[in-house]
């Protein structure tokens, strides 16, 4: 998710459940914390067109985290929140940060939780990365107390936090009911699909963006579940098998963005001057919203290219 939605949550966590307990410093600390797992957006200082990678990695991960959460704490204790046992800063970093991988987990990027014991990159793939719903309604009760409800903001965070996880649970569902209805797609056009998936579009779980491959070709559709339309939009043809996207895979680049990629396009571009050798490039149709079109606006930080040696 957004840095917003991260605060957010970890502030409404603070209010509903320490704010009464720890006092008003609890707003600035798990502001704070609500962040802390991101610090492996490190990897960008680098200027490697390919770290974004690495994001959602050893930030994430479950085993760093208690090590990140204790860093945290002894800073807080020692500047900001010194009358605070470092027992409970230590635990509210702690919360505050894996509610953040949570949040994570929900949408298409996925996260690292084993790092760097396992690869493994699970996501629920139920909410865009920026959702204003749920923003909504972790913001919902800072925009109250400041219309003076001000002695109900535990309360009121407590609803809140109600609120976000029955729309998680409405969110899920729509997310079910795009995914049996492409594979009643697939069905219909007779096709067994080689990977068959739906990924959250932006302003709202009504759209979804389904996304088939059979052989070569992905097929994909512009759904909304609630009442069963979909629409074709085009098809997208990946080239694992070319020899020189082959080469590109084998490499060390290529086989983590074979990793990192849920649904990759494969491609060989020869666009350069005469006797430039071609590019191998590669994409994520994850990232391909059919309602936002990055190459309008900027350059698309999900598309690879591979150097390799021409055959």
């Amino acid at each position: 998710m957004d840095p917003v939605t991260h605060t957010l949550a970890g502030v409404a966590l603070g209010h509903a459940l320490l704010r009464d307990r720890v006092g008003p410093k609890t707003t600035l600390v798990m502001a704070v914390a609500s962040n802390l797992p991101d610090l492996d957006a490190l990897v960008h200082l680098t200027g490697d067109p390919t770290a974004i990678l690495w994001r959602r990695t050893f930030g994430h991960s479950l085993f760093l985290m208690p090590l990140w959460s204790a860093g945290l704490a002894w800073l807080l204790k020692r500047y900001y929140a010194k009358n605070v046992k470092i027992g409970t800063l230590y635990g509210m970093c702690l919360l505050a940060s894996l509610a953040h991988v949570f949040l994570d987990l929900i949408n298409s990027f996925g996260v690292v939780p084993l790092w760097p014991f396992s690869d493994w990159r699970p996501e629920l793939s139920i909410v865009f990365i920026v959702d204003l719903i749920l923003t909504g309604l972790l913001a919902a009760p800072l925009i109250l107390a400041g219309l003076g409800l001000k002695r109900r903001l535990m309360g009121l965070s407590q609803a809140a936090l109600v609120g976000v996880g029955a729309y998680l649970m409405f969110c899920g569902s729509a997310r079910s009911m795009a995914l049996v209805q492409l594979s009643e797609e697939a069905s219909r056009m007779g096709v067994r699909p080689d990977f068959l998936y739906v990924f959250p579009e932006p302003f709202g779980p009504h759209r979804w963006r389904g996304v088939l491959r059979a052989g070569d070709i992905y097929r994909l559709y512009l759904m909304r579940p609630f009442s069963g339309w979909r629409e074709a939009r085009g098809e997208r043809e990946t080239l694992p098998d070319n020899d020189l996207v082959r080469s590109a895979r084998g490499t060390p680049l290529g086989r983590r963005i074979d990793w990192f990629c849920k649904a990759p396009i494969w491609t060989v571009v020869a666009d350069g001057p005469p006797g430039t050798p071609p590019e191998v490039r590669a994409s994520d149709l994850r990232f391909a919203s059919l309602l936002m079109d990055w190459g309008r606006t900027r350059r698309n930080p999900f598309e690879f290219t591979v150097p390799v040696e021409p055959l």
